[in-house]
């Protein structure tokens, strides 16, 4: 009994070495985790004694050790490795399909160009739509990832967008000190990018940055400028005009707005011609000069809860302000101003403009939100009408002649006007039209709809037609 005893354990220590020695042959495979060797005590068991300690030795498991290897650099492009705990999940071949995983990433591209391992199984992948996104991230919607053996023209590279962060501390290069991509004294930073020519070859191309200013009292900004080289060859920019989406060229006034006027009205006014900006040609933007309304001591009729009168009527002139100041006449009703030419504002020297209030009666509030309203009509950008499609197309005219009977007849059709035909008044209605062109253009086409349904029109009843030619000879006077 002792010599199968001291047998069993010699067979263990050979088991122990056995695996120890498979984990040294290993070493360098790819994917390979160690194992190791579990052992455990043997019971015996008699007639008169139960789990006699003593028995031996005996090889429980043999295990697996998952733990991270080291991860090292291949010349192969398709080798990779797991960091963390997962497996690749590759296909088996032939019509079994099953599934198997390893932790080994040497994989190769077979002739028919999928991705496989040593063992010609195939490397599965979740599958993507058009847009390149991930469209079933479960095992069972996984596929087997092969390489497109077709490309498409290869493309230029016409665009790039770079964010960088450029040292705050670098000293300012001096205008006098040559640029040199070979000199770091040069330039205060770099950063490079791989591009591609129209036959797809890559190009490195580097930009150089060069700070010229820190920040100061009246400027509070950083400048630099930039010098961009493709393969040791400075490119030479090509500056074009900014214009906005409709094709418009863009400027800058001397308040650093955007503006697509090439000329500043205030500037020309100074006898100084019509100057074109960079945006970094501007420091600080200058200010407005805030405005002050006054006139006819309007201040002395508002406030504690006063009221001023605005009448339009040129019956009720002789009953403003204005006419009384003029006639030198006492105020028959003190505090009535006219509202026709109500204010002459002159903005920034651009010119005076006349600004209209409607009739009614106001305090002060409610006359500063009346000559707000009014300025935003007169300065504002938004003067034209849009005409949004599909929401403001078209239009209908619909003429009843009524009876005694409480019953009508007139078109069996209403007659539809579309808002967005060209007319004479203009060819290109969807890109806004003044409010005079609009209704110049809608009465147009009301005219041209109306003279075509009197020609062409069927079982229109002669009263409405009457009414019809009368319209459209009305129109037609207008």
């Amino acid at each position: 009994m002792s010599f199968y005893t001291a047998l069993t354990g010699l067979k263990g220590a050979q088991t122990d070495i056995s695996t120890t020695s498979n984990n040294i042959a290993n070493v360098g495979s790819t994917g390979f985790k160690k194992s190791r060797a579990d052992f455990g005590d043997i019971f015996g068991s008699t007639p008169l004694q139960t789990n006699a300690v003593g028995a031996g030795t005996a090889t429980k498991s043999i295990t697996q050790q998952f733990s991270q290897g080291n991860i090292t650099q291949s010349t192969n492009t398709l080798d990779m490795a797991i960091s963390g705990q997962g497996f690749f999940a590759m296909q088996t071949g032939g019509n079994s399909g099953q599934v198997v995983y390893s932790r080994n990433g040497a994989f190769t591209v077979s002739e028919s160009g999928y991705i496989v391992d040593s063992n010609g199984q195939f490397l599965l992948g979740y599958p993507v739509d058009d847009a390149g996104a991930v469209s079933d991230k479960t095992l069972q919607g996984a596929t087997k990832m092969q390489l497109a053996a077709n490309f498409g023209t290869p493309e230029a590279t016409r665009n790039i967008n770079m964010g960088v962060n450029l040292p705050a501390d670098a000293e300012v290069i001096a205008s006098d000190i040559d640029f040199d991509p070979n000199d770091a004294a040069t330039y205060s930073s770099s950063s490079s990018v791989t591009i591609f020519d129209n036959g797809g070859n890559p190009k490195s191309a580097t930009v150089f940055y060069i700070k010229t200013q820190n920040p100061s009292a009246s400027d509070q900004t950083f400048k630099y400028d930039t010098k961009m080289f493709v393969d040791g060859v400075e490119i030479t920019p090509e500056l074009t005009r900014a214009t906005d989406a409709k094709g418009t060229a863009q400027f800058i006034d001397k308040f650093g707005q955007k503006t697509t006027s090439p000329e500043d009205p205030a500037y020309i006014l100074e006898g100084k011609g019509s100057p074109l900006y960079r945006a970094d040609d501007l420091g600080e933007p200058q200010k407005s000069t805030p405005a002050m309304l006054t006139g006819l001591s309007l201040e002395t009729y508002l406030g504690d809860g006063r009221t001023i009168e605005v009448v339009t009527d040129p019956l009720q002139f002789k009953r403003t302000m204005e006419y009384q100041s003029i006639a030198n006449v006492d105020p028959v009703v003190p505090g009535t101003f006219w509202g026709k030419d109500f204010l002459l504002v002159d903005v920034d020297n651009s010119g005076p403009v006349s600004i209209d209030i409607p009739p009614g009666t106001y305090n002060g509030e409610e006359l500063a939100s009346a000559v707000e309203v009014a300025l935003q009509d007169a300065f504002g950008d938004d003067k034209k009408v849009q005409l949004t499609t599909d929401v403001d197309n078209t239009f209908t005219i619909d003429f009843k002649k009524s009876s005694g009977d409480g019953k009508s007849t007139g078109l069996p059709t209403p007659i539809t006007v579309d808002l967005h035909d060209t007319s004479i008044v203009t060819s290109t209605p969807d890109d806004g039209l003044e409010m005079d062109e609009f209704l110049s253009h809608a009465q147009t086409l009301i005219t041209t709809e109306l003279n075509e349904y009197i020609q062409n029109g069927t079982q229109v009843d002669a009263t409405v037609l009457k009414i019809l030619v009368l319209q459209g000879n009305y129109l037609n006077r207008r």
